[in-house]
């Protein structure tokens, strides 16, 4: 059907590139969790999306921090996906040109304080790959490519630094397979270090991963061991747990049409009576 071709054209798109590699499972261990209590409300003004967003702070007395932020699809491919006014006053800008027919989609990500990253992304067929410059002070030159065929993956990223004649600062290379109910991941840092993720979809609720860090001196290093249960109108539930003593968990829930919530506490060590509350409203 025309929404499963959706569905299928989505997931290529996000594992695509040699960054995502390992997406399965840093989503369920890495997204929602959070210890800051935020508000965030999206609208439309004519073709723009504007969103909203306030944080509580409470050091040295209770405070609000807000960012707005405006997006907007232009025409013949080229989309504002991001201007942010933070609260001290920075500018962030992020701009996109997409040419779907060869493939190609360029990017600029960049601040009022000369800070700013060029880049292009390339995909066609199995292949993807992304470049991206430091354009202002043209110190740092990163690429990547990533190959999928059918359920394997395999691709590298590497770092250069262009400051005295071009130098290799750090490389990455991994590979990951799936294959019904089982995926699995692998990255390296250097060939010195490897992060192996796994995921297992127990049922057509309950998924469990892990991510762990291998090395020569330290042949297991930390581990994070997570799951997500989709509860239904119950909302969606994310749990996490590390070798270092963190245990973590999120509930996602639609409580109104276009209004979620976030609640997620932290507890570090077993401390119940020091742990870390957080809170998350998206409206729109």
């Amino acid at each position: 059907s025309n929404q499963k071709q959706e569905q299928q054209t989505i997931t290529q798109t996000t594992m695509a590139f040699f960054g995502d590699i390992s997406s399965p499972v840093d989503d369920v261990i890495g997204d929602d969790y959070t210890t800051k209590v935020t508000t965030k409300m999206k609208s439309k003004a004519g073709p723009c999306t504007v969103t909203s967003e306030t944080e509580r702070v409470s050091k040295d007395g209770v405070s609000l921090l807000s960012k707005l932020s405006l997006k907007y699809a232009g025409p013949n491919g080229f989309s504002l996906d991001k201007f942010q006014m933070k609260p001290k006053g920075e500018a962030v800008v992020e701009t996109s040109l997409t040419d779907k027919d060869r493939g190609l989609k360029y990017t600029f990500k960049g601040d009022i304080s000369k800070k700013g990253d060029l880049g292009v992304e390339y995909t066609k067929g199995m292949l993807g790959l992304t470049a991206t410059m430091d354009l202002f002070e043209q110190k740092k030159f990163s690429t990547s490519a990533l190959v999928s065929q059918n359920a394997f993956a395999v691709g590298g990223s590497a770092n250069l630094k262009t400051t005295g004649g071009v130098t290799l600062d750090t490389f990455s290379v991994g590979a990951s397979y799936s294959t019904g109910p089982f995926f699995a991941a692998i990255t390296t840092t250097k060939l010195s270090s490897a992060t192996l993720a796994v995921k297992y979809e127990v049922s057509d609720t309950l998924k469990v991963v892990t991510s762990s860090e291998h090395s020569a001196s330290s042949p297991l290093g930390g581990v994070t061991v997570g799951c997500v249960y989709d509860a239904k109108s119950n909302g969606v539930i994310k749990a996490k747990c590390t070798s270092s003593g963190e245990v973590s968990a999120v509930l996602v829930k639609e409580i109104a049409k276009k209004v979620n919530i976030s609640p997620s506490v932290t507890v570090s060590n077993g401390d119940i009576t020091n742990a870390k509350y957080g809170i998350g409203v998206v409206m729109g």
